[in-house]
C-alpha cells in the first residue's frame, strides 16, 4: 500500500514493491482529475503488455440524453465520451478492448484498455458502433445551449409565480452540481428563504455558494407549522428518493424539482 496522489512516483513504487499489477481500476475517478497528463505517465510506468486498465466515469451520452447539464461543475473538469478513451489508449500506446454502459450515476461508461482480449457481455455494444454515434455530439453538445435557454425561461418563470403566490420558498438539499442551476437562475435569499440538509450534514450552518441563501438543518423543517406548501427540490437527480423521504417526515405539501428532463422539447 502507498499512501499518496496517483503520479509517476507512486506508479514508481508501486512496481518496485509488486511488479505490474494485472488490472488497473477507476471507478468514478477521472471526471476529478485534474492533471490528467501526469496521470497517463503514470499509467505507462505502472502498467505491463498484460495489465488490463479498467476506467468507469460518467458518460458523455447520458448527459446529453438526459439534459443532464448541471453535472459540468467545478469538481469535474471533464467528462467523457468513448472517443476521449480512444485517445487516452492511443497516448497509452494500448488497445481499447471493450465498453460497456452501467445505469447508475445516470448512466456511466466502463472502457477496457490493454491486456489480454476480454470477454465482455453479449449485449455489449462493439467500440466502432460507439464511435460512429458519438460522430454527432458536437451538435448535440450545441443544441445543448438551446435547451439550457428553455429551462432557464420556464423554471424562472414557475419560480417568480410560487413566490407571488406563497411568498419565499424553500428548497431540499444541495448536492454541489446545483450550483450551475442556481446560478443560472439567479437565485437569492429574496425567492429561496432556506435550504434544507439532513442533520449531520457539514453543509448546515453555511450558505449557497455565491449567495445569502442559508443552509439549514431538516430538524427546522420539519418543526415548522404549517408546513411549507411548496418545496424545491434541487437534488433533482436523485427525486425518487427525496420525495420518499419527505412523504416518511410526513410531508404533504407539492415537491418540485429544479430540472425535468422530461420537459425539454425533442
Amino acid at each position: 500500500m502507498v499512501n499518496g496522489f496517483f503520479s509517476p512516483e507512486t506508479a514508481a513504487q508501486l512496481r518496485k514493491r509488486h511488479g505490474n499489477p494485472d488490472v488497473i481500476t477507476f471507478t468514478n475517478v477521472f471526471a476529478h482529475i485534474e492533471n490528467l497528463p501526469e496521470v497517463i505517465e503514470a499509467l505507462k510506468i505502472l502498467m505491463s503488455s498484460s495489465t488490463m486498465l479498467v476506467v468507469e466515469n460518467h458518460y458523455l451520452g447520458a448527459v446529453l440524453d438526459s439534459h443532464q447539464f448541471d453535472t459540468f461543475y467545478h469538481e469535474h473538469p471533464r467528462t467523457y465520451s468513448l472517443t476521449s478513451f480512444q485517445q487516452i489508449a492511443k497516448s497509452l500506446g494500448v488497445r481499447l478492448s471493450g465498453v460497456e454502459f452501467p445505469s447508475r450515476y445516470g448512466g456511466n461508461i466502463r472502457v477496457f484498455m490493454g491486456g489480454p482480449n476480454i470477454s465482455l457481455n453479449g449485449g455489449a455494444p462493439s467500440v466502432e458502433s460507439v464511435l460512429e454515434a458519438e460522430s454527432h455530439y458536437g451538435d448535440r453538445l450545441r443544441k445543448m445551449q438551446g435547451e439550457v435557454d428553455q429551462w432557464k425561461t420556464r423554471m424562472s418563470a414557475r419560480i417568480l409565480d410560487l413566490v407571488s403566490k406563497h411568498g419565499k420558498i424553500v428548497g431540499k438539499a444541495f448536492p454541489g452540481r446545483a450550483a450551475i442551476l442556481v446560478k443560472l437562475l439567479g437565485l437569492e435569499s429574496d425567492t429561496i428563504r432556506a435550504v434544507y440538509e439532513k442533520p449531520g450534514s457539514m453543509k448546515i450552518g453555511h450558505y449557497l455558494p455565491g449567495t445569502h441563501i442559508p443552509i439549514l438543518s431538516d430538524e427546522d423543517l420539519f418543526a415548522q407549522t404549517p408546513k411549507p406548501p411548496v418545496i424545491l427540490n434541487l437534488a433533482w437527480h436523485i427525486s425518487t428518493e427525496i420525495n420518499d423521504y419527505l412523504k416518511k417526515q410526513g410531508y404533504e405539501g407539492e415537491v418540485i424539482d429544479i430540472l425535468d428532463p422530461r420537459e425539454f422539447t425533442h
